[in-house]
């Protein structure tokens, strides 16, 4: 499954090590590491997506409820607008 969010675009699939385990994976380290333990992203070189984190099921459940719960915007593109505006004045 797909889940596109303020915080990016990441990919969840089903981790072949554990069946309670999902592996969630993205274009970019930032990406994952708005959400997740920077230390424990993965990188594989060969993939599109190329980082990626093991996770345990509940624990990504919980993960989903918390970003819920931080939605206070009513519309989603124009809260993207407005942080990629953000990131872009700070960095110059």
């Amino acid at each position: 499954m797909w889940i596109r969010s303020i915080h990016g675009a990441i990919s969840v699939v089903h981790a072949t090590q554990s069946p309670d385990h999902l592996f969630i994976k993205a274009k970019n380290k930032a990406e994952l590491s708005r959400l997740f333990d920077e230390h424990r992203i993965m990188v594989d070189e060969g993939d599109q997506l190329k980082y990626g984190i093991s996770i345990c099921k509940q624990e990504f459940a919980d993960t989903l409820i918390k970003m819920i719960k931080e939605i206070d915007y009513y519309d989603f593109n124009l809260e993207i607008l407005k942080l990629n505006s953000h990131l872009n004045s700070s960095m110059a």
